[in-house]
């Protein structure tokens, strides 16, 4: 018996369509509590070695909280859901060229100048 590795896209939930398809930690993946990922923060985790916090929005109160990349399919929120509190928000350090999780930093060509 020959083993081979899974080439094809991991299913999310039931239903198909493109969120079926989505990925957990791409922005825009909405888990089946209503679970919204926003962004990657780019800090690490201070609960679970080796996993990134991402931005996470709840679907019914609009609460913001961190979650680790490995929960993100099934966390539910803390304020409304009874969720475990999620990890610590950081805003980034702006660096040289302002922040670029914002969409601010170094354009080139921008118009106007």
């Amino acid at each position: 018996m020959e083993l081979r590795a899974y080439s094809g896209k991991a299913k999310r939930g039931g239903g198909g369509g493109a969120k079926a398809d989505a990925r957990t930690t791409v922005p825009g993946f909405e888990n089946p509590n209503r679970q919204r990922t926003v962004a990657r923060t780019g800090f690490p985790s201070a609960s679970f070695a080796g996993q990134i916090i991402y931005k996470m929005v709840c679907g019914h109160c609009r609460a913001e909280y961190g979650a680790n990349g490995c929960d993100i399919h099934a966390r539910r929120c803390p304020k409304c859901q009874g969720g475990v509190a999620g990890e610590a928000l950081r805003e980034a350090a702006p660096g040289l060229f302002g922040s670029c999780a914002d969409g601010e930093g170094l354009r080139v060509g921008a118009e106007g100048e």
